[in-house]
């Protein structure tokens, strides 16, 4: 993109450093305010008290410095940095509970619900398009920012998503349950919360009688 020539070398940073998964920015005020001129960002939260966001042109354009910079994470995929938010899927180790980590996802949740309106015309309760490529991913964040647990490392109950074969959709299990019917009913109640999501579910048994959810993003109006 042109417009990439006149940003200043700050400006490139604040693009490319923004957040892979939300758009979210991490730069100085002035940075970010002089993005919002360019159409680059938008601000959100009370007066004062701004986060901000890129842009649909923003992400356009971190996708276009992203293609010619290969250590730069590239949109909807998940960056190495230390301090760049991954959801739990419930399959691995998974970050420390507590205060922290549900301020880290409130903040992811509420970038994502952003990006949404940005992208969708307004809209907040179909996936965006970046949700659409890392299905998982924004099912866990889903599940984890409406308060159901992931499964635990050292055993536990709780939700765990994988990519199901070749279509790859979000697989949501339920790991720790005593039975088959608790698993059920913790299934259930995980659907719920998926389709106030924008997410919509069906139900299905593997070979063994495990139930499991198979996700699909909600249409677009």
């Amino acid at each position: 993109m042109a417009i990439s020539g006149a940003l200043t070398a700050a400006q490139r940073r604040a693009v490319t450093g923004s957040d892979p998964a939300t758009g979210r920015l991490a730069a100085r005020g002035d940075v970010c305010a002089a993005l919002v001129a360019r159409g680059l960002a938008v601000p959100h939260g009370r007066a004062g008290h701004h986060s901000y966001y890129l842009s649909p042109q923003g992400l356009a354009l971190r996708a276009d410095l992203t293609a010619a910079r290969p250590d730069v994470p590239a949109p909807g995929r998940p960056a190495p940095a230390a301090d760049t938010f991954t959801a739990d899927d419930g399959t691995g180790t998974g970050p420390p509970r507590g205060p922290r980590r549900a301020a880290e996802v409130a903040t992811a949740w509420e970038g994502l619900l952003r990006i949404r309106a940005l992208l969708l015309d307004g809209a907040t309760d179909a996936p965006a398009p970046w949700e659409r490529d890392r299905p998982v991913h924004a099912v866990a964040l889903a599940l984890e920012a409406g308060g159901c647990p992931p499964a635990p490392p050292a055993g536990g109950a709780g939700y765990a998503v994988t990519a199901d074969g070749a279509d790859g959709l979000p697989r949501v299990g339920w790991r720790g349950a005593p039975d088959q019917d608790t698993a059920v009913r913790a299934l259930a109640r995980c659907a719920e919360l998926l389709d106030r999501c924008g997410w919509q579910c069906t139900e299905h048994r593997a070979r063994d009688g495990a139930p499991f959810l198979l996700a699909s993003p909600r249409r677009t109006r």
